[in-house]
């Protein structure tokens, strides 16, 4: 679900550098932006839910601590 946002809104950026970025050498290092920008929201969001996931886990396990 996250990342179809993601790659909705970078979709988008590239879109607008396409449309309005004439100098080509200057369009591709926008695009590689855009890209590596696209890598790192994806890991942080990846990261965040794995810390969540073990949150979770961890307090479900003191709560639920089998006698």
């Amino acid at each position: 679900m996250f990342n179809q946002v993601i790659d909705t809104i970078q979709e988008g950026k590239k879109q607008v550098v396409n449309t309005f970025v004439k100098d080509e050498s200057f369009k591709s290092e926008l695009i590689k932006l855009v890209d590596a920008q696209t890598k790192f929201a994806k890991g942080s969001v990846q990261s965040t839910l794995d810390i969540a996931q073990a949150f979770v886990k961890n307090a479900s396990n003191a709560f639920y601590k089998k006698a």
